[in-house]
């Protein structure tokens, strides 16, 4: 009966670590579509482009922005 209890807290043990897994996975994953793809690097160029014009943001943080948004647009390729 012992061996019965443990061989079920153990499957239960590893439902819990695929579940865990899948869920860092779909997490840690980002579907987008060419087209969606496409549309953010334009959102970006733009920003770098005209978005100092804007004067929301000083010319530091425009730059910082702007090396982030690099970041993100060299993951999407």
């Amino acid at each position: 009966m012992w061996i019965l209890y443990i061989v079920i807290l153990l499957l239960v043990i590893v439902v819990i670590l695929l579940a865990l897994a899948l869920y860092l996975f779909a997490k840690k994953s980002l579907f987008l579509s060419d087209k969606e793809k496409d549309f953010l690097k334009f959102v970006i160029d733009i920003f770098r482009d005209y978005g100092d014009d804007l004067g929301v943001q000083s010319k530091e943080q425009h730059k910082q922005l702007v090396e982030e948004l690099e970041k993100i647009k060299k993951k999407l390729k």
